[in-house]
């Protein structure tokens, strides 16, 4: 069984960090529900980052989001590219979206990435 945590050494945490992802890397957008950015980082670690804005709900709702992303990326981190800075921008859909289709759709993008 491999390592299904989620440390603070694979979250992205400070502005900077997020600034470079979101300006430098490879945008993919999957329909309404999201945007991933992607960006190889030089460490041996994948990280991620989210956002959610206001625009996506209220605070019950972004957090909901920001769980949701955070245990998908959990699941599946093993799989994608290593040494990549991930940054998931959700959209309004996220929140209306079921757990099943979020889980497939981002799933699918986030291996997709190279």
């Amino acid at each position: 069984m491999g390592d299904f945590s989620f440390s603070k050494l694979e979250r992205l945490t400070k502005r900077p960090e997020f600034e470079k992802v979101l300006a430098e890397g490879k945008k993919n957008r999957v329909g309404k529900l999201c945007t991933v950015f992607s960006l190889p980082n030089g460490l041996d670690k994948k990280r991620l980052g989210i956002i959610a804005s206001k625009k996506v709900g209220n605070a019950v709702a972004r957090n909901r989001v920001k769980r949701t992303i955070r245990e998908i990326f959990r699941q599946i981190k093993h799989q994608i590219v290593p040494a990549t800075d991930i940054v998931v921008i959700s959209g309004k859909e996220m929140v209306v979206e079921s757990y099943k289709v979020i889980d497939e759709k981002l799933s699918n993008a986030l291996l997709a990435i190279r």
